[in-house]
This record gives structure tokens, C-alpha cells and sequence, in this order.
């Protein structure tokens, strides 16, 4: 009997332990991912970051609501809402992640395949009044959280305003699928939603993501998600996608997002 106490008592030891390193390294990363050196340190970062899926999320959720602007160097041929030099070529971002929030908002819906808004975050009363009545946050208008009247408002401000709304919508959608989220789900999901950018972020996720997605094997995408691009081939509209689709069935997926354990 006490040696069995003792076994346990070794593995709540080792768990506890494993957490708290796990929980440093994140910290560590997502203090490399607030930096200003894109290729030296945001980009293998968010890569990291990636790797942890769900663990990630809160976190994320909370970056969502901080107004720091750091603005990014050692960019080289990266195109992004940002760029101030165009060589013609390069890897393009359509997120301004300049602003820690947004660049968030780019590794949450890189992570999730959801489609918040964090895209070419453009501004304007129609863009508010879209994301105000589709996520009814008429609540907070009426509290007076945020402007209406936007004829003497700036840009940025506005910009501010939006990415608030936006960090809302994110925080609604993680109370309501924390505890039956994983990213399998997340990409049957995305597969069925019509929602272009959606459909757009898994298809290059699936071709050439090199993070891994759990449980994910070779058996379960025949299975499971094949079969799921095979009927969209029948309906979706977008030209761009059913290009991606007729790339991927002739390809297959790329073996870097498989679960190498379950394989």
C-alpha cells in the first residue's frame, strides 16, 4: 500500500512538474511573439505556438485586448497591411499585425479556422453595424462601451474600436466551445461553413501547415475529412477554392500536420 502511495505521489509530482514547464516555455514564447523582429523572433514563435492548439487559445483570448503597437523590423519580402517596401515578390499577411492584438487575432484564426475579423481590418459605419447586429452586441451599445456617431472619430480610433468588438466575439466563442474544442472538429468545421476565409485558411493549412493537429492520422483524414472536401467539390462557388480542392485530392495533405504518436 505504501508503495503505491508513493507511485502516485511521484506521478502527481511529474504531472505538476510537466505543467509548469510547459506553462514556462509558453510564457517564454509568447514573450518572443510580442517582439518587433518578425523572422527572427515572431514568426518561429507563433510556429511554436501553433504546436500547443488549444493550450494556447486563452491566452490568445486575452492578447486579443491589448493596444500595444509594435511596429515590426527585419521583415524582408513580408506583405502585410504594414509593409513600406514592396521587392515585388514575397509571403503575404493580410492582418496589420503591427498591433499585438491583430497579430493575435492571426495565430487565433490560424490555430481555430475561424473567422473573426481580423483580416484587412478595414473601418467604416457598415463594417460596425455588421459585426454589431450578426454578434448582437446591441448590449453594449446601450451601456455606451462604444461610439456610434463616427463622423469626428479617426481611423485609428475606429480601428480601436473594432478590434474591442472583435476581442468580444472571440471571448463569446471560447465560452461557449472551450471544453468540446479541438482542432479535427475545427477543421470538419471549416470545411462545411461557406465562409471563403475559412475555407481559404484550412485548405492552406491542409497542403502546407507544418504544425501538427492531434490524433490527426493518416486513417482519420481519409475517414473523417476526405470525404467532406470530396462533397464540396460538388458545391462550393468560389473558383479559388475549388482550385485548392482539386490540389489537395490529387496531392494529399502534407505529412508535417499529421500526429507522428498515433502513427
Amino acid at each position: 500500500m505504501k508503495t503505491q502511495i508513493v507511485l502516485f505521489l511521484v506521478f502527481i509530482y511529474s504531472y505538476s512538474n510537466a505543467q509548469n514547464l510547459t506553462k514556462v516555455k509558453i510564457d517564454s514564447l509568447f514573450t518572443e511573439f510580442k517582439k518587433e523582429s518578425f523572422y527572427a523572433n515572431v514568426y518561429p514563435a507563433k510556429q511554436k505556438l501553433e504546436e500547443y492548439q488549444k493550450i494556447t487559445i486563452p491566452e490568445l483570448i486575452n492578447l486579443l485586448k491589448d493596444d500595444n503597437f509594435v511596429k515590426l523590423t527585419n521583415t524582408f519580402d513580408l506583405i502585410y497591411p504594414g509593409t513600406t517596401v514592396f521587392y515585388g515578390h514575397g509571403y503575404y499577411i493580410p492582418y496589420d499585425i503591427d498591433w499585438i492584438a491583430v497579430r493575435s487575432g492571426w495565430l487565433l484564426e490560424d490555430i481555430t479556422f475561424q473567422d473573426f475579423g481580423y483580416q484587412n481590418l478595414e473601418v467604416d459605419n457598415a463594417t460596425l453595424m455588421n459585426h454589431l447586429i450578426k454578434n448582437d452586441y446591441e448590449n453594449y451599445t446601450e451601456k455606451g462601451i462604444y461610439e456610434l456617431d463616427w463622423k469626428n472619430i479617426t481611423s485609428t480610433r475606429k480601428k480601436e474600436l473594432l478590434r474591442k468588438i472583435l476581442s468580444k466575439k472571440a471571448e463569446k466563442w471560447w465560452r461557449e466551445n472551450q471544453y468540446n474544442w479541438n482542432r479535427i472538429s475545427a477543421i470538419k468545421e471549416a470545411l462545411v461553413s461557406k465562409n471563403k476565409s475559412r475555407l481559404s485558411n484550412v485548405f492552406q493549412y491542409l497542403r502546407y501547415g507544418d504544425s501538427k493537429c492531434d490524433n490527426l492520422t493518416k486513417e482519420v483524414y481519409h475517414n473523417e475529412i476526405e470525404p467532406i472536401i470530396i462533397a464540396l467539390r460538388k458545391t462550393n462557388q468560389y473558383p479559388e477554392i475549388q482550385e485548392q480542392i482539386e490540389l489537395l485530392l490529387n496531392e494529399s495533405i502534407t505529412s508535417k500536420i499529421l500526429d507522428k504518436k498515433e502513427t
